[in-house]
């Protein structure tokens, strides 16, 4: 998957999610804040996978804009958080991932590790292909 096509299928989904936020308020990395670069984890999330292709806002090495490398290179825990809630994740898998990442070292690389050894790739993948199938026209 492309994360353009990721991007539009993220478009998609509600903004507020009940997991993702009552954990993003009370852990201060990668929340967004008022006045920040990002007003909500949609926003950030599709704006990190259309600047993916180059070194965008984060000054990172260019990929060929596949989704899978965005998704394991993305460093926020509420983005991954949020990103497995909106696209329709077993809520209990999404509690999970939350606490782990309180067991993680406090660094977000650490943190978002946790999330990942929880909800690979390969399931955020399926969810967001279910979520393209829910829009196509029958």
């Amino acid at each position: 998957m492309e994360g353009r096509e990721l991007a539009r299928i993220i478009r998609r989904l509600p903004i507020e999610q009940p997991i993702t936020d009552a954990y993003q308020s009370t852990q201060p990395m990668g929340a967004s804040r008022p006045g920040g670069p990002f007003r909500d984890q949609r926003e950030h999330l599709v704006g990190w996978l259309s600047e993916i292709s180059g070194p965008g806002a984060y000054n990172r090495q260019a990929t060929n804009g596949d989704a899978t490398a965005a998704y394991n290179h993305f460093q926020c825990a509420p983005g991954l958080l949020w990103l497995a809630e909106a696209l329709g994740e077993d809520s209990d898998v999404v509690r999970h991932a939350a606490r782990a990442t309180q067991a993680a070292p406090g660094r977000a690389a650490s943190q978002c590790a946790a999330i990942r050894r929880l909800i690979p790739w390969s399931r955020v993948e399926d969810l967001a292909r279910g979520q393209r199938r829910r829009w196509l026209p029958w």
